[in-house]
């Protein structure tokens, strides 16, 4: 039993940053429709540079995220300005480009730091007990748990609370109408690749705490995006936490039935499942993003 309540912690905070992971991706994609297939790469950016802060600056991990996030909100926006240069198919062209300059990270990430596996430290020695059972969550897990939330529920409420959310919203459902309805849609192209790198920005340092960097991991994450992104629809902030923690606790209960080798075999299977039974998602009867 009290395996079971433990894995289920374990998922639960693996869910948490997989909805962390997925939304920047959502955004840029519901606002642009630029697909990009770097988004794991620009992750793996993030991480790297927290990993750079916090071993040779000597700065606290909280203090390397501003950092981080600021510079990938920057990165992105120069990522937009490469993006709207594209001619139509834009999807199409978005595809090539960004598997084009995923590639091109990759190899600049492998020149610059090698293959080697790296990890930003962390005490994961410290435990906090929950309540009085006998079970227990790290302090990693705990900042993890805690920034992907707190992340998620700052998006919802610009989402549907600011008059820059309903602008991105309807942007998202409908941009000739949007456009007639008096709303920038360049403009919130702009924000959106912003807002998406803030959130790529905060999940890099967490990608480099709780799971080695390497050059080639950013794959998964893109893979990530994509699986939570198609389960939850485009921009629904609460679809996308749901389905973060629904793959979570389905790679938390396979690793711990058949191994950590079966994890992405079986992300990749679920995403086969969603694209035959709801490729818009599962909220896709839903009007509006949630």
């Amino acid at each position: 039993m009290w395996i079971l309540l433990q894995l289920l912690i374990a998922g639960f905070s693996l869910g948490s940053f997989y909805a962390l992971i997925a939304m920047g991706f959502s955004i840029i994609f519901g606002v642009t429709h630029a697909f990009n297939l770097a988004h794991g790469e620009m992750i793996l950016l993030s991480g790297y540079l927290a990993y750079i802060l916090h071993k040779f600056f000597s700065l606290p991990f909280l203090a390397t995220l501003p950092i981080c996030m600021t510079c990938l909100a920057l990165a992105a926006i120069l990522l937009h300005g490469l993006l709207r240069k594209l001619k139509e198919p834009f999807e199409l062209n978005t595809l090539v480009v960004t598997f084009g300059l995923a590639l091109l990270l990759q190899n600049a990430l492998l020149w610059a730091y090698s293959a080697d596996y790296r990890l930003i430290p962390s005490r994961d020695t410290d435990l906090i007990q929950l309540a009085n059972l006998d079970l227990t969550i790290t302090k990693s897990q705990g900042l993890l748990i805690a920034l992907s939330l707190l992340a998620t529920g700052i998006v919802h409420l610009i989402l549907r609370k600011t008059f820059l959310g309903k602008a991105l919203r309807a942007t998202m459902q409908d941009r000739e109408a949007a456009a007639l309805a008096g709303i920038d849609v360049k403009s919130m192209n702009r924000i959106a690749f912003a807002l998406g790198g803030l959130l790529i920005g905060l999940a890099g340092p967490l990608f480099g705490r709780t799971t080695y960097l390497y050059p080639a991991g950013g794959t998964e994450a893109t893979l990530i995006a994509v699986i939570i992104t198609i389960f939850a629809g485009i921009g629904r902030t609460r679809s996308i936490l749901v389905g973060g923690w629904f793959l979570g606790m389905v790679e938390s209960t396979t690793a711990f039935a058949l191994g950590s080798n079966w994890r992405e075999g079986v992300s990749a299977l679920l995403l086969i499942a969603l694209l035959i039974w709801k490729p818009r998602g599962i909220s896709s009867d839903a009007s509006e993003p949630s």
